[in-house]
Parts: structure tokens; C-alpha cells; sequence
């Protein structure tokens, strides 16, 4: 027994940032962006907020769907790393602009980048308690908030954006998550105005970690990992992507990176990247897909969801 994804989109706002523009706000340049991480440009949400992001992101996503589906929305959890203020959180903000009843359990999760894998987890075991009910997830972050741009480690990297994803009780499915978190606050953090981030030791925490974890989960939920039709990993590097995948033999087709006009967009990574495989066809034909997240914490979560059609 698992959950089904009803209905995805994705907001992402209409500023951009190049490495063009880039070149001429702090040393760098487009081939060293390019090399090291894969960027090309990144969205920028400009006087735009999270919780504008969130509403226009949920909305779309619940247009799709009929009016009876959304009054069984009993769970809203947003996941941001971005707020300009701790209160209110920003599930409250949004409950009466997109529809939802009052009576909705709705909180915020803020686990940095793997956030949306928290989520996950927690919307599978409500939804398996109450299998008449649906839940929401949406993810937005602003990370140009908090950018200090004459740091070239960091402001390469980011962008602003949005996403949501409905789910339900699917009894035909089944999900295997298994998480991992160490204390390492030195190496990805917030202190004052801006992200402060050592680069190589987030590198070396994702590849050095992914790889076991995923193989866990594989062998958790009796899976072969060359069983696995997509590994849906946090775009935060390309260059993390590929290394994952090349410790399993594998290439883009099943380790696909597409951030590459985004940015690292933390939490909002996951599900915009499921956006983007439903628009290439890809989720729908997959049988076996692991998601997997990692950042601040530093923390990883992984997901396996197991005959998934």
C-alpha cells in the first residue's frame, strides 16, 4: 500500500540570472560555472515572495483536478529554507487564497534541500491512515534572499521557484524511505544575511552517502537496483549527479539532470524535476523511481517508490 502522484505543476518566476551577468558581478566565468556545475542561468523571483510563488504554484495545480478532489484536501505542508519572517508559516498564508477548508492540518517543513523527501514521507503514512483524503505538497524557495554576490562558491548556484504535487492513497503501490543525518552545521548554513557553504564537503557528503543509501532502500524494498527506471536526485550540482550515477554504471536517461536554466532551487528541486519527466513522458512509463534529496544538516533522504504503474 502506497500513494499516487493526481496532479503536479510548476511556477517558476520570469527574472533571470546568466552566467553572462555573472561574469560581470564577481570573478568567474561561464566555462568555470559550466565545468564545475553545470548552470547555464538561473530564475530569479525578483519583489516576488515565497508564499506568492506557493499560491500560484498550488493553484494551477488544483485547477487540474475537480472541485470534489480538493474539498478532500485534509493535509497541506509547505516546504521552504527561505523565510524573511518566522511567522506567520506560510501553509497558513495560503489555505484561503487556494481554496482549501479551514479545517486542513497545514504546516511547514524546513529541512533545507531534502525537505520535500520529508514531506513525502510524512504525506504516505497520514494517507495510509486515511485513505479517503488527499494531501499537498508545496515547495517554494527564494534563495537570491540570502546570496551574498561577490561569492562566487555560492551565487553561482542558486535560484527562486515554486511547485506543487497532490498526492493520494494508491493501494497498488508502495513506498520504502530510509534517511540519514549528520551534524555538520559548518559546512551549509545560514548566519545572519547570507548562505555560507563549503562546496567540496557538500560534494563529498552527497557522493560519498548517495550511493549506500539508495542501495539500502533497493534492498529494503527487495528491488535490484538495475531495476530502478529513474533516479530523481536534488538538482543542486551537476556534477554530484554524475558522479552518483557513474558509481552505478548508469547515464542522464536514468539519472536525469535538468536545472541547467533553473538553479539549485533546494527544496523545490524534486518536484519541479518531476514536472519536467512528466512532460518528457518519462515518469509515466516508470515503474521503479527513487527519490532522493540532500542538504543542510547535513541530512539525505531516500525514496523508493516500488510499481509505481
Amino acid at each position: 500500500m502506497g500513494i499516487k502522484l493526481v496532479s503536479a505543476t510548476r511556477y517558476l518566476p520570469q527574472g533571470k540570472l546568466t552566467n553572462s551577468d555573472l561574469e560581470k558581478m564577481v570573478e568567474t566565468s561561464d566555462d568555470w560555472i559550466r565545468q564545475r556545475t553545470g548552470l547555464v542561468s538561473r530564475t530569479m523571483a525578483g519583489d516576488e515572495t515565497i508564499t506568492d510563488m506557493a499560491i500560484k504554484a498550488a493553484r494551477e495545480c488544483l485547477e487540474k483536478i475537480d472541485r470534489e478532489i480538493i474539498d478532500k484536501i485534509k493535509l497541506l505542508i509547505v516546504t521552504t529554507a527561505s523565510y524573511l519572517q518566522v511567522v506567520p508559516h506560510v501553509s497558513a498564508a495560503i489555505v484561503k487564497p487556494i481554496g482549501l477548508a479551514e479545517e486542513v492540518l497545514a504546516f511547514d517543513i524546513n529541512s533545507g534541500c531534502t525537505s520535500f523527501i520529508y514531506a513525502l514521507d510524512i504525506v504516505e503514512k497520514y494517507l495510509l491512515k486515511d485513505k479517503d483524503q488527499y494531501a499537498l505538497i508545496v515547495s517554494s524557495d527564494k534563495l537570491s534572499d540570502y546570496i551574498d554576490y561577490t561569492d562566487r562558491g555560492t551565487c553561482i548556484l542558486f535560484g527562486d521557484a515554486a511547485a506543487a504535487t497532490l498526492w493520494a492513497y494508491e493501494e497498488q503501490n508502495e513506498q520504502i524511505a530510509i534517511h540519514k543525518t549528520l551534524t555538520a552545521p559548518d559546512v551549509l548554513f545560514r548566519d545572519g544575511d547570507y548562505i555560507n557553504m563549503n562546496g567540496n564537503e557538500v560534494f563529498k557528503f552527497a557522493v560519498g552517502n548517495l550511493p549506500e543509501l539508495i542501495s539500502d532502500v533497493c534492498r529494503k524494498a527487495n528491488v535490484d537496483v538495475s531495476e530502478v527506471d529513474l533516479f530523481l536526485l536534488h538538482q543542486a550540482n551537476g556534477r554530484i549527479i554524475e558522479s552518483v550515477a557513474k558509481k552505478f554504471r548508469s547515464d542522464d536517461n536514468h539519472f536525469p539532470v535538468r536545472f541547467q536554466n533553473i538553479g539549485n532551487t533546494s527544496s523545490v528541486s524534486l518536484p519541479i524535476l518531476i514536472t519536467q519527466m512528466i512532460d518528457e513522458d518519462k515518469l509515466q512509463n516508470a515503474r521503479n523511481i527513487i527519490f532522493a534529496g540532500f542538504g543542510a544538516g547535513l541530512s539525505l533522504g531516500v525514496i523508493l517508490f516500488k510499481g509505481i504503474n
